[in-house]
């Protein structure tokens, strides 16, 4: 062998003594790389469901509120409207009129479904 090939081989042999290290590190710094992800990532959802929380016990709040005002509006008609009916009238009337209301409200809120969307089985 010639003194050049000695020298390769030579450092053929200290590289690959060095590959289990380099795996090792390569595989190390991989992991690290995830788990910090994994934090950044943590720290995003909290902070989105704290968020989420925080609107959802303002919307309770709301809703409580707007119920209890309803409900005062209601008695309210009620009460006005039976100085001139008996009470089976006034609350029927009130009744009727909650469901027309809320069918009204449920056609102009809530879209009909499109011809589009609507599947039909057919049998095979």
């Amino acid at each position: 062998m010639k003194p050049n090939d000695t020298n390769i081989a030579a450092e053929r042999d200290r590289h690959e003594a060095e590959l289990p290290e380099l795996a090792v590190r390569i595989l190390s710094d991989f992991a690290r790389i995830v788990a910090a992800e994994a934090r950044l990532l943590e720290a995003n959802i909290v902070e989105a469901a704290n968020t989420l929380v925080g609107r959802v016990y303002v919307a309770a709040i709301l809703i409580v509120l707007a119920a209890g005002g309803v409900v005062a509006l209601l008695t309210s008609v009620v009460f006005l409207l039976h100085h001139w009916m008996p009470w089976w009238q006034v609350l029927g009337l009130v009744g009727v009129c909650a469901i027309l209301f809320a069918e009204v409200l449920r056609r102009t809120l809530i879209p009909a479904p499109s011809a589009s969307s609507i599947t039909v089985a057919r049998p095979s």
